[in-house]
């Protein structure tokens, strides 16, 4: 198990790198919260004065200059509170920004098959909840730390010196704080835990439900799922009373004894009133320096409950970061102008993760550049895998694939993403209007280009009889539009990318007879020169076919289209 320095060091590394440009920044937030706690260590001073010399004195000169310096230093602190807090929002919000923006860039990187482990609300969770709170400690907890140990080394200072006496009996009580937050941090930590992963079970069954919709609504589901929510509430919501219960009862604990603190400053220092050893302005100072002092050391030992939530974030999000990225080589090149999309797999060979069946086993094949290749077979035989091969979505155990004579793993990621396309039998949309969703990969695709490649991919046929055409909103996911109409999209967007090899994985099963052949003419007509693959189990609309192969068993075998 890491030792605590070690968390501790965990969270700064992990921050550091967004830290570091806002430091300037933080740098005068400090300043400032330097200013602020001499500024509040004077206001009891002020205090004294007016009762001891104005009041008790009977110089009403000196109670009117300790009421005016009151009312400065209060304003004062006021305009620089709003000053500090301004700059220190806006700094603690980029570095939150700048985390999860890097967090999230990293699950980009991610091979889709690796993502798809987990699920979708946990993964949200974690960008929201959990970067958030290591943030939050981070930054916003270690700002209050630095005001809170101003103030308790400016106030202490003061204190010492009105009644050194008083000052050494409110610590001797310091420790037994300590030893109630020591006895509540496993406890503290455990409900954390708790909470968090409730949370991800709830945003994920959410996102389940509420993206597939209309499955649960043709399944007549409606009951059963909100009776599911329903139960999932009540287990996040007893998780969370337990975790407000414990931060309830540790910081109870400690403001208890803090009551103990100033009961034990009212006997002593009343006591010291009525023997002429004190003056009653002195023990209302100090009586007002106790409650500065007792909120900062209430805020400083919360930063040990906060930290106790942070290290259960910064796992989590360590998790996240640490996920496997698919590699890419230093030398990695980019394909040339004279690149064609000829294709060749020397002795590849891939096994099913989950039981180890062979899905390519030592398969050794080449497509020419502009062939029309159909692969056939039935599902589960490892069609998709080959797509997913090519887009290097996963890597094979052995043997390699070359494109244009380069292995795919010394070709630049990003390219070989853009000049490899499959449009899948769903294609996804994302909210936004066609022409957004035309031009999602390719923002600075000019208008003359996107509106070529909609009507060679035949998606000027319906959108020409939309009220609003182009700028037509989708819906989330293309909701408001068919497989076919979407299918087309996807096909209008993959010529906008210039691709050497263009994919149909499944993309016709679904659709009746004549709109599958107007997606297979569309391909025709978008890529003439192009190699395109068809994958398919149903291969009856497939129209000028070059080569024919039947994936089963692991081998690809040469056949015929029908056959």
């Amino acid at each position: 198990m890491s030792s605590r320095p070690g968390k501790q060091a965990g969270i700064l590394k992990l921050l550091w790198p967004y830290l570091r440009p806002q430091l300037p920044t933080l740098l005068l937030t400090l300043l400032l919260s330097l200013l602020i706690a001499t500024l509040a260590a004077a206001q009891p001073l002020l205090t004294r004065m007016a009762i001891d010399t104005g009041l008790i004195g009977r110089h009403y000169d000196q109670l009117l200059a300790a009421c005016l310096g009151m009312l400065a230093l209060a304003l004062a602190g006021m305009i620089l509170g709003g000053v500090h807090r301004a700059l220190y929002v806006r700094a603690s919000g980029r570095v939150l920004f700048a985390l999860r923006g890097a967090t999230y860039r990293r699950l980009l990187q991610v091979s889709p098959r690796r993502l798809a482990e987990h699920a979708v609300g946990d993964l949200v969770t974690r960008l929201d909840g959990d970067v958030a709170e290591v943030q939050r400690f981070g930054t916003d907890s270690a700002a209050a730390f630095i005001s809170s140990a101003l103030t308790l080394c400016m106030v202490g200072a003061v204190m010492l010196r009105l009644s050194w006496r008083m000052t050494l009996v409110m610590t001797a009580l310091l420790p037994l704080q300590l030893i109630v937050r020591h006895y509540a941090r496993p406890r503290i930590e455990s409900s954390t835990r708790a909470v968090r992963e409730q949370a991800s079970r709830v945003s994920g069954f959410l996102i389940e439900t509420l993206g597939n919709a209309r499955s649960v609504q043709a399944a007549a589901a409606e009951a059963t799922e909100t009776e599911r929510l329903g139960k999932l509430g009540d287990s996040y919501l007893s998780r969370v009373v337990r975790a407000q219960m414990v931060a309830y009862a540790t910081g109870s604990a400690t403001s208890f004894l803090g009551h103990i603190a100033t009961a034990a400053t009212f006997l002593l220092g009343g006591w010291y009133v009525l023997h002429g050893a004190l003056s009653l302005g002195t023990l209302i100072a100090f009586i007002a320096y106790l409650g500065r002092i007792a909120a900062s050391a209430a805020s400083l030992s919360g930063l040990y409950t906060g930290y106790q939530r942070a290290r259960v974030s910064l796992e989590r999000v360590r998790q996240l970061q640490a996920l496997p990225i698919v590699a890419e080589t230093a030398a990695a090149a980019s394909l040339g102008p004279e690149a064609r999309g000829a294709l060749r797999f020397e002795n590849l060979s891939i096994r099913l993760p989950r039981d180890g069946r062979m899905l390519l086993d030592d398969v050794s094949i080449e497509i020419p550049a502009g062939t029309k290749l159909l692969l056939r077979g039935a599902s589960g035989a490892g069609k998709t895998t080959i797509a997913d091969l090519l887009r290097r979505f996963v890597d094979p155990d052995s043997g390699r694939i070359l494109l244009d004579g380069i292995p795919l793993g010394q070709v630049q990621l990003q390219e070989l993403r853009r000049r490899i396309v499959v449009v899948e039998h769903s294609p996804v949309l994302f909210r936004g209007t066609i022409l957004d969703n035309l031009r999602y990969g390719h923002p600075d695709a000019d208008e003359s280009a996107v509106l070529q490649a909609a009507i060679l991919a035949r998606v000027d046929e319906f959108v020409r009889d939309l009220p609003d055409g182009y700028l037509t909103q989708v819906g989330e996911g293309g909701a408001s539009l068919s497989t076919g109409q979407r299918q087309r999209i996807a096909l209008a967007r993959a010529s906008l990318a210039d691709p050497l090899v263009v994919i149909l994985d499944e993309a016709m099963s679904g659709l009746d007879h004549d709109n599958a052949v107007a997606v297979q003419r569309a391909l025709d007509n978008s890529f003439p020169q192009r190699t395109r693959i068809v994958i398919t189990h149903r291969d009856t609309t497939i129209e000028n076919v070059d080569l024919c192969w039947l994936l089963d068993a692991g081998e690809l075998r040469s056949g015929s289209v029908g056959a």
